[in-house]
């Protein structure tokens, strides 16, 4: 087949990016890496398509391509279809994979087991009573004394079995109602939403056709996406799925995607972005447990104020600018038809409700796996160290907010060797006395790099052995057979490239460190000046709740060593991992927790860091390991070798 040729005469080819399912057309002779940037998706490259760094490397599906020998690239990876986009050229319809951005491993996100224990933790909440439900009736048949419409005829019997003063129907109900009702000789199954004393009836089906009920509880995260699949008459959690945020090609970060959303059609693009990443999910989560997507009546969703703003297509702009206003903190009911979600078309959407524009509603869900909201004496604080660094402090009676720019680093992002928590990433870090790291790899696989609780780790293990000094600097002498060059700078070899999955070497630079350090440096002064701001210590705190980015597993012992948590007895800190999904599981189980998500809301105070005068040398202070002032981590002092 001849290809077509552009306007100068040369080829053009198709080109398929996978996981995003993206298509464009180029000439023939163009770079991967110039496909990539037309195609305005996110790929790593350091070294500015140099082909030396060996960051831009994607796995060639199919089709053919020429791609220049670089010692950045092992030849066994070259010859499994892995080459450098920056040294390919498209002589070809492809289909290539961006490897960093493959699908997440599902149990590195969210654990069966792990979120089981949350549950039981939580009992009191784990109520089935969602506000979606299937009522079976048996509707006597009409006569001439007793004419009353189906619908009429329905009502009555509905308010015999519930408490409801007004019944509603959607009209795709009514179209098929006459023959709903007949089918079985007036057997039928409602799917009803209800809400307050009204009920809107959203579908209706013979008995026969044995309708089924299920729901979606989804975390919508800046890096993240994670959803279960539940069945709603049990509570019974039938598929979990997680995805990268597609929206990702946007920006790595919350501003970087309200900057993007000022480009041309770039809200639109975003909004679309994070619908098909939702939509991709249900259609996997659905399809591994044998349901149809038309089964799903309700979803709940949790996310940050500026994700759900993205997903209901809002100009989020006002969201980063002084007085730093959004279009919302909470939201009415959303049909699933108007925003296009792979459910039934009469479904139902719930968004936890937000605070401010930088604390949302996957706080507020959050908040809903903790005891903080169940005790009036205590006094707990919440953390979520993710990309939008979050703290809640109070109990059940009061209850004060903030947020800080901590950054993605402890996701994975901004770091040479960083990852997100998925298959390949080392994700527990142990240094010997001889020096020599022992790890431990998400899937039992060579490593691709590592994530935000390996991160933690080597950046104790690092500064406690003395390879770096307390500015995050290299201790030369020290560390003499583990510093490489690179054109960054300074680095440390973490491993080989020929004991790496990629065949090249992990490294993290002082560069990377200085990122760790400013991030956990924003959560912990963050913690300080709130704590300060409702005349409160760090002592005074019963228990610390931890939720985050950093995987399944967090190290408290190294977090308190590096000064990402106060030194405090360490059974008073409890890592929660993905808590704004567990939250949203519990919306959408009862109604109750959703008028608790709705009250928690309400009640807390949000505080401004930005304009506290005192944050920039809270701030500042932070900007050491442990600290600034090293008295305040008396365990850490004990063991420091300067």
């Amino acid at each position: 087949m001849t290809k077509k040729k552009s306007q100068k005469g040369k080829k053009e080819f198709n080109v398929k990016f996978l996981p995003f399912d993206v298509n464009i057309k180029v000439s023939s002779g163009t770079s991967l890496l110039d496909a990539v940037k037309t195609a305005d998706l996110p790929l790593k490259t350091t070294c500015g398509g140099k082909g030396t760094c060996g960051d831009c490397v994607v796995q060639i599906i199919s089709g053919s391509y020429r791609s220049k020998q670089s010692a950045a690239l092992s030849d066994k990876l070259a010859s499994r279809g892995f080459s450098l986009a920056c040294q390919t050229e498209i002589t070809d319809d492809i289909t290539a994979q961006l490897p960093q951005f493959r699908e997440l491993a599902i149990k590195s996100i969210v654990d069966s087991k792990f979120f089981e224990e949350q549950k039981n933790s939580i009992s009191g909440l784990y109520e089935i009573d969602p506000p979606v439900k299937k009522i079976e009736l048996d509707l006597p048949p009409p006569t001439l004394e007793d004419n009353y419409s189906d619908l009429k005829r329905i009502e009555r019997k509905l308010q015999k079995k519930l408490s409801i003063k007004k019944l509603n129907c959607e009209y795709s109900v009514l179209k098929k109602l006459a023959h709903s009702v007949r089918k079985d000789q007036g057997k039928i199954s409602i799917i009803l939403f209800i809400s307050g004393n009204e009920a809107t009836v959203i579908d209706v089906v013979p008995q026969s056709e044995k309708q089924k009920l299920y729901g979606v509880a989804c975390d919508i995260g800046t890096t993240t996406v994670a959803l279960h699949l539940v069945n709603l008459g049990s509570g019974k959690i039938e598929s979990t799925v997680s995805s990268l945020n597609q929206q990702i090609k946007g920006g790595e970060d919350i501003i970087s995607r309200i900057n993007y959303a000022q480009k041309p059609e770039g809200l639109r693009k975003l909004h679309e972005l994070i619908i098909l990443t939702v939509n991709n999910l249900i259609e996997k989560a659905s399809l591994s447990a044998q349901v149809s997507p038309s089964d799903i009546y309700y979803a709940s969703l949790s996310g940050n104020t500026t994700m759900f703003h993205l997903l209901l297509n809002l100009e989020p702009r006002h969201i980063r600018e002084e007085p730093y206003v959004p279009t919302f903190n909470e939201v009415p009911t959303i049909l699933s038809r108007d925003l296009g979600v792979k459910m039934n078309h009469e479904g139902r959407i719930h968004c936890s409700p937000a605070v401010g524009s930088y604390v949302g509603g996957d706080i507020t869900a959050g908040l809903l796996c903790t005891p903080l909201l169940r005790n009036s004496k205590k006094i707990s604080l919440f953390i979520d160290a993710g990309t939008n660094g979050e703290l809640v402090v109070g109990n059940k009676d009061w209850l004060v907010t903030c947020a800080c720019s901590a950054g993605p680093a402890f996701e994975g992002s901004g770091i040479k060797c960083g990852m997100p928590a998925s298959e390949g990433a080392i994700e527990e870090i142990k240094m010997l006395d001889s020096g020599k790291l022992e790890y431990k790899v998400i899937g039992g696989i060579k490593p691709k790099g590592v994530c935000g609780s390996g991160l933690v780790d080597l950046l104790a293990e690092l500064f406690i052995h003395g390879y770096i000094d307390r500015h995050g600097k290299y201790n030369e002498k020290k560390a003499a057979k583990k510093i490489v060059e690179t054109e960054e700078g300074k680095g440390y070899l973490v491993e080989e490239g020929k004991n790496s999955f990629w065949g090249k070497d992990l490294i993290i630079t002082e560069n990377d460190i200085s990122n760790l350090i400013r991030t956990k440096g924003a959560v912990f002064s963050a913690c300080s000046l709130l704590l300060k701001n409702v005349g409160l210590g760090f002592k005074e705190i019963d228990s610390f709740y931890i939720a985050g980015g950093f995987g399944q597993h967090l190290n408290v012992e190294n977090a308190v060593r590096i000064g990402l948590l106060p030194d405090l007895e360490r059974n008073r800190f409890h890592y929660l991992g993905n808590s704004s999904l567990l939250g949203a599981y519990l919306i959408l189980l009862s109604d109750k927790n959703k008028d608790l998500a709705d009250e928690v809301a309400q009640k807390m105070t949000y505080i401004e860091l930005n304009t506290e005068p005192n944050y920039m040398n809270q701030f500042t202070g932070a900007l050491f390991l442990p600290h600034t002032d090293i008295n305040l981590f008396p365990s850490v002092k004990k063991i420091f070798k300067p």
